[in-house]
């Protein structure tokens, strides 16, 4: 259920495995590849207004992070992300293995948008993360143990539908809630529950995505060795546990 915020939920993911996987590099080269990746793998306009990691201590964030839409669905904000903060644990990481101790995640808004086909913006990124998928199916994978404390914050979230606009919906949400032992996206249907029934927001419980594996194919090689370059395939965005 829920199948959106799931979907939210592995952008996160694909955006904290990207830089902590790029975690030699200098910020600002950090920020140039993640961006471009992230652009090759959903063919939407990508902007990150900071990415900072950590030296001294396994931490990232990323501030103003923007996707756009494609000019099929008005050329408007896909999603705002203005704030992603993670420690994560370093030796799980470099056998291959997603294991966070902390993520504070702000969703500044979300904006689904269905076509006059009934297409949604969310399908079409699904469609080209699986193209992207099927490319690199060749890549080595990690696999997500789980987040020790996960601090969502929800703003506004909008569907508009040119195929029957009795559909469209807004609400700004604005709750904020830690779920502590996240294992898989079971753990937050709860909170995305209680956001569909309290804001009334029908569209959540749309069937928009397909179920997909744990596994999570890796943009770059798990190693701490210099010197290492990014392979050309991302993680798959779009699949589910």
């Amino acid at each position: 259920m829920k199948k959106l915020f799931k979907w939210l939920f592995r952008l996160a993911l694909v955006l904290v495995l990207l830089i902590v996987l790029l975690i030699l590099f200098l910020d600002p080269i950090a920020k140039a590849l993640v961006t471009r990746q992230i652009r090759l793998q959903t063919g939407l306009p990508v902007k990150i207004g900071k990415l900072s990691v950590g030296l001294k201590r396994p931490t990232l964030s990323i501030e103003n992070f923007r996707l756009g839409n494609a000019p099929e669905f008005g050329s408007s904000t896909f999603v705002d992300i203005p704030l992603i903060r993670v420690q994560y644990d370093l030796l799980a990481l470099r056998s291959r293995r997603i294991h966070l101790n902390t993520v504070l995640f702000n969703l500044g808004e979300l904006h689904v948008i269905q076509n006059k086909d009934g297409k949604t913006n969310l399908q079409a990124v699904q469609e080209r993360g699986k193209e992207s998928f099927s490319a690199g199916s060749g890549s080595a994978t990690a696999e997500f143990e789980g987040i020790d404390a996960l601090t969502l914050t929800v703003g506004r979230l909008k569907f508009t539908s040119a195929k029957n606009e009795s559909r469209n919906e807004e609400a700004y949400v604005g709750y904020k809630e830690t779920v502590k032992n996240v294992r898989s996206f079971k753990d937050l249907e709860p909170f995305i529950l209680r956001i569909r029934l309290e804001k009334k927001l029908q569209f959540l419980s749309d069937e928009l995505l397909q179920r997909g594996t744990n596994a999570v194919p890796n943009a770059l090689p798990l190693s701490g060795h210099e010197g290492q370059k990014p392979q050309s395939n991302l993680i798959d965005t779009l699949k589910k546990k």
